[in-house]
């Protein structure tokens, strides 16, 4: 697949930006404000124009504009000036230099942030300078007069800024102070670092804050709560009378929360701190942050609704692993930063400050830890840290020990922040004796879980449903596991730094081994289903729910090999395993030790060597698998169920067989010792490979109208859709719009079928559209496509590939394009399904001759064209 891929280049830069004061107001008083706006940008883009600049962004009421001197960034900001009191706006400008990363035709860096500061804290008519561009200024030939008006800490909380006014001829010479945190009643920590990729989460606390009175921020330990409190605290300082940040983390008798929230804002020695700390936020409109309420939660949330209920103007932020469960609140779920950006960000920004060169380090790499750190701030910046003495390959070789490889990295730290270790032990000293033990065992489960296995976990513990329910919310509500909405439900997981905490403890407790039993019978309850309805709905089912529990499953079937427990591996290998494993190559080594294990008991027996046969098909050569189908049909003669057919069917139709192959299913279908389910599988099976495989026409065996009646009445989808494309197969030919339309209603039905046929069953719809009379192929392939243009899988590119091989069927004048775009020859029709899968697989490589968006919209133009008759 092509890629844009953006050239980034890093240049020393200054930066120019400006905005209109007062402007919100002007807009709803001032009639021509439109006007007055358009004139102000016009002169604004002509004065950086004349001095050699380019405006990169636009912001509101305001311009960004980068220079190659800060002399010509500074005459451009004068020039500008001197014009706008004649438009009747008031024009704030600040200016900073720095070297920046430009991508594209944008800036971005930490001194394009630093420049809007700047520009944040001036008034309108004021240029202001860091101290960086006046220095270069002050060099110029004939620099202008500055005025130093010292130094001021920013929004953005890092080192404070000493600034200058820049004064020339015709501009006001005298402002107000300048507007930075000190000019602000409040005791916010100033912050010696950078905030990396917090930009919507800030904007979305601010936002919150205006519209409710107590917000909370939750998450994990060390995700960089207090830091996004703090920097929101000060991004809107301007809006109120008094900004209070108050810390709880050294407060251990919860008794003493409202006594450190009333000596924090002023109040010594009082006998009522509740009535102090009222009467102290009461005087006006204040914001009071309280940090680290949730080991003293219940005592926080009594303390402030009784604040709030006292005090009608204040504004509360509070920072905890859990809500406060207070009227009113609102909470925010921080989440950990996204790895490959903002984490990879915030890694070298925090390598360069550790003395590292970051021009010598593989980004790639750093990406990779920042995911196996899941992207959590500060287990990101320890590791940074750690770099700088290890290298990055090795920190990344330390990881699997990472509790004590992030560890220390900065000797004033807060002790409780020193290191994973104690962020996590933190979140887990919160905890229960009961909440503990179950948040051990639940970290046997690699991909995370929902709330069925959950509870079976809480079962082995002695833990009721009801109570195992409370349990996952309460390790939800405290960050200890995250929810995750999907398709399917919720499913739970837990941040690998988490979960490797728990194992530690788990195997403190020497509890691993009833923990993985526990996990494993879990697996079971999906697995083992009755052996003598193998192809039922249930079965269908839960070997759709395997998909999700692959990892869970792999690792219940490699315990149950290293205990040598026999029985046990064959329920894990019941009938949903052969339709989840079917083409799991990737799986078939984990099956294959089973079958020396599983030997007495002939049923489990048969369950393994299914599970090896159709996880092995197409890996392993013909007569190895023939070996196997042979046995599996022996030990099917005993108690009938239909697997030794299917078994043979898949060997047969792997070497390409297929006439032998759909004889074995025709027979097993008309078997009445056969369940009823499987025999109906296995007419599909015949039909659809009878007409899509073979050059057969006729249909001695009745099997188009036996699949219609299967089709219609099957509670199984994969019966109803192999029935279906079965038919529209043998239909094709002599009734091409009903073939249409059972590939319509098959495709219907296509997200509950299992999954390697989820992938192959809409291969052979499209291979069999490509045959049709070309005006109904278009038609169905375009609804194959569908309106989605970005493709969520090789699979979807399917469609694509089979109608390029329609426009070389019709010879379409797109076809040559198509074709080669796709690397493959004009035989394409005759390709199997697992071919073309193959070949979605590497056209979605960047090796492709065109980008899959320009081949997608040529093959559906074209399409249109030929299903309206035009080609």
């Amino acid at each position: 697949m092509s890629q844009v891929v953006m050239a980034a280049t890093r240049t020393t830069m200054t930066f120019l930006f400006t905005d209109i004061e007062g402007s919100t107001r002007q807009w709803e008083v001032v009639p021509q404000m439109h006007q007055r706006v358009e004139r102000h940008f016009l002169v604004l883009r002509n004065a950086v124009e004349l001095n050699g600049g380019e405006v990169f962004a636009t912001m509101g009421d305001g311009i960004a504009a980068a220079f190659v001197s800060a002399e010509a960034a500074v005459a451009a900001a004068i020039a500008a000036q001197r014009e706008m009191p004649t438009i009747g706006v008031a024009v704030r400008m600040g200016i900073h230099t720095g070297e920046a990363e430009r991508v594209d035709g944008d800036f971005r860096g930490r001194p394009v942030n630093r420049a809007a500061r700047i520009m944040a804290v001036g008034h309108g008519g004021q240029i202001l300078l860091s101290d960086v561009t006046a220095m270069l200024v002050r060099a110029a030939p004939a620099p202008p007069t500055m005025i130093d008006l010292g130094s001021h800490r920013l929004r953005d909380l890092a080192e404070p800024e000493r600034m200058w006014q820049v004064t020339a001829a015709d501009l006001i010479a005298a402002f107000p102070p300048v507007r930075g945190l000190d000019a602000y009643a409040n005791n916010l920590p100033a912050q010696r670092s950078s905030l990396v990729g917090r930009e919507r989460e800030i904007a979305r606390v601010i936002e919150l804050v205006g519209e409710h009175r107590l917000v909370t921020l939750t998450g994990v330990g060390g995700v960089g709560k207090t830091r996004l409190a703090i920097q929101a605290a000060a991004d809107i300082i301007a809006h109120f009378t008094d900004v209070w940040f108050v810390e709880l983390a050294s407060v251990t008798d919860p008794d003493d929360v409202v006594d450190t929230i009333a000596r924090t804002i002023g109040a010594r020695a009082v006998t009522d701190p509740l009535a102090a700390a009222s009467a102290l936020l009461g005087g006006g409109r204040v914001l009071l942050v309280v940090d680290n309420c949730e080991h003293v939660v219940d005592h926080a949330a009594e303390v402030i609704d009784a604040l709030m209920a006292s005090c009608p103007d204040l504004s509360v932020v509070t920072t905890s692993r859990e809500p406060l469960g207070i009227e009113g609140e609102h909470v925010v779920a921080v989440r950990s930063l996204e790895p490959r950006t903002a984490g990879v960000e915030l890694f070298l920004q925090r390598c360069t400050a550790a003395g590292a060169d970051i021009d010598l380090i593989d980004t790639e790499l750093v990406a990779d830890i920042c995911a196996r750190l899941d992207g959590i701030p500060l287990a990101i910046e320890l590791a940074a840290a750690r770099a700088a003495i290890l290298g990055v390959r090795g920190v990344a070789d330390a990881l699997d020990d990472r509790f004590n490889l992030l560890s220390g990295g900065r000797r004033r730290a807060v002790s409780r922040h020193s290191t994973m270790r104690a962020t996590v032990d933190w979140s887990y000293r919160l905890l229960d004796p009961e909440e503990q033990r179950f948040f051990q065992h639940l970290a046997v489960f690699a991909n995370g879980f929902e709330l069925d296995a959950a509870r079976h976990v809480a079962g082995s513990l002695g833990v009721g449903e009801h109570e195992a329910t409370a349990h996952v919310e309460s390790l939800v509500q405290k960050s200890m596991v995250v929810a995750e909405a999907r398709d399917t439900g919720v499913r739970y997981r837990m941040l690998e730094t988490m979960r490797a905490f728990a194992l530690e403890r788990l195997h403190d407790r020497s509890e691993g081994t009833a923990a993985l039993t526990t996990m494993a019978e879990w697996v079971a309850t999906i697995t083992d289903l009755p052996t003598d309805d193998p192809c039922s709905a249930a079965v269908e089912r839960n070997s759709v729910r395997l998909e999700r529990e692959a990892d869970t499953w792999r690792e219940a079937v490699m315990f149950a090999h290293r205990m040598r427990a026999a029985e046990l591996a064959g329920r894990l290998c019941g009938p949903p395993v052969s339709f989840f494993l079917l083409g799991r190559h990737d799986l078939a080594e984990v099956v294959r030790p089973l079958a020396e294990l599983v030997t007495n008991d002939p049923r489990h027996r048969r369950s393994v060597l299914c599970a090896l046969a159709v996880s092995s098909a197409g890996a392993i050569d013909a007569a190895a698998l023939q070996t196997l189908a042979e046995e599996v049909q022996a030990l099917d003669e005993d108690e009938p169920n239909g697997t030794g057919a299917l078994i043979r069917w898949l060997a047969l139709a792997w070497r390409g067989a297929f006439v032998e192959s759909i004889d074995v299913c025709v027979t097993a279908s008309l078997d009445p010792r056969v369940p009823v389910a499987t025999r109906d599988l296995l007419v599909g099976i015949a039909a659809l490979d009878r007409f899509s495989l073979t050059d057969a026409t006729s249909d001695p065996h009745h099997l188009i109208d036996r699949a219609l009646e299967v089709a219609e009445r099957s509670p199984v989808a994969i019966h109803r859709v192999s029935c279906r494309l079965g038919a529209a197969w043998g239909l094709a030919d002599r009734d091409p719009s009903r073939s249409l339309d059972l590939v319509r209603r098959a495709l219907e039905d296509i997200d509950e079928v299992p999954p390697l046929t989820r992938l192959t069953l809409p291969g052979s719809a499209s291979r069999l559209l490509t045959s049709l009379d070309p005006q109904i192929a278009a038609r169905g392939l375009l609804e194959q496509l569908g309106p989605e243009t970005a493709r969520r899988s090789f699979i979807d590119l399917i469609p694509v590939f089979y109608a390029s091989a329609l426009l070389h069927r019709v010879g379409h004048a797109s076809a040559g394009m198509a074709l080669a775009s796709l690397t493959i020859s004009p035989i394409a029709p005759y390709l199997s399904m697992m071919d073309f899968v193959d070949l979605a697989r590497r056209a979605a490589t960047a090796s492709a001759p065109v980008s899959l968006a320009d081949l997608e919209r040529v093959v559906r133009d074209a399409l249109v064209d030929i299903a309206c008759g035009a080609a």
